[in-house]
């Protein structure tokens, strides 16, 4: 018996990473998953959705650009038609944004990373909110980062946009505790994905050349180093660093907070990074 037996969930930007982690896990777990991504449906099928089915899950797929509203309500009322309520919303959904100093960047670069990663939190709430509301009953997870609690140069669209997400989800639990919705952030370390984006997007700015071999084998063995300890920054000077995290890790916080065994915690932002901070 899983821990989520005949709950309903959507899952944002599922063809990869931490999204296609949470939405395995909810599924392996009873849970009948939406997902969605910006790709084509067959791919997203391919890439996860067949995954899922071969596991013994539920699944529908969507190509859903969360940014656009319409687009949004679309993928709810589907959702509802097919499943017949939702009871969880996972917001995975994120892009890199660009990599450059403010003075560089275009308004449609920061109205872009703003777009994917904070307003499409807004529209999904909003659309799956009133069956939440009526059913007296519902989870969402927003997925931050830890660049929402501290800066990363060159990353200010990014960084403003994680940190909305903290305060959108303080804000959002307080408006809807009467109705018995949690409402809580995930804030995960470094992934190697969205690693190589930021450090190759570095380099192009900077007029560096860029080796993806080379960084994996780095991010490889630093990540497998023994001196890759839990809150190893705060020890930085004997030459530790933090210890990272993997998308199985965000996911399995994914699933305790999707759960009844989180029933008293929202409003929380908790990190999965491996480090120490506030």
């Amino acid at each position: 018996m899983g821990k989520l037996d005949g709950k309903v969930a959507i899952v944002t930007g599922a063809a990869r990473g931490h999204s296609e982690a949470v939405a395995r896990r909810f599924a392996r777990e009873g849970t009948a998953v939406a997902i969605c991504d910006i790709v084509p449906v067959e791919a997203l099928e391919a890439q996860v959705g067949s995954k899922i089915r071969q596991e013994g899950g539920r699944v529908i797929c969507f190509q859903t650009d969360v940014s656009d509203e319409d687009q949004v309500n679309a993928m709810v009322e589907e959702t509802l038609a097919q499943f017949g309520t939702i009871d969880i919303l996972a917001n995975v959904v994120g892009i890199a944004g660009p990599t450059k100093d403010v003075w560089d960047m275009s308004l449609a670069e920061w109205k872009q990373t703003l777009d994917v990663n904070l307003d499409s939190l807004f529209l999904c709430c909003k659309a799956v909110l009133p069956v939440m509301v009526e059913n007296h009953y519902g989870k969402i997870i927003n997925f931050s980062s830890a660049t929402g609690k501290q800066p990363l140069s060159h990353r200010a669209p990014y960084a403003t946009s994680k940190m909305g997400v903290i305060g959108f989800t303080r804000t959002l639990a307080a408006d809807v505790g009467q109705h018995n919705i949690n409402v809580n952030a995930i804030c995960p370390g470094e992934h190697e994905l969205r690693s190589l984006e930021l450090a190759q997007g570095r380099a192009e700015y900077q007029g560096k050349p860029f080796d993806k071999n080379e960084f994996h084998q780095n991010y490889v063995q630093r990540r497998h180093s023994e001196k890759a300890v839990l809150a190893g920054r705060w020890r930085a000077d004997e030459g530790f660093t933090d210890q990272s995290s993997g998308s199985e890790d965000a996911a399995a916080l994914a699933l305790y907070l999707a759960s009844d065994d989180s029933a008293s915690m929202t409003g929380q932002d908790i990190n999965t990074s491996g480090g120490v901070m506030w």
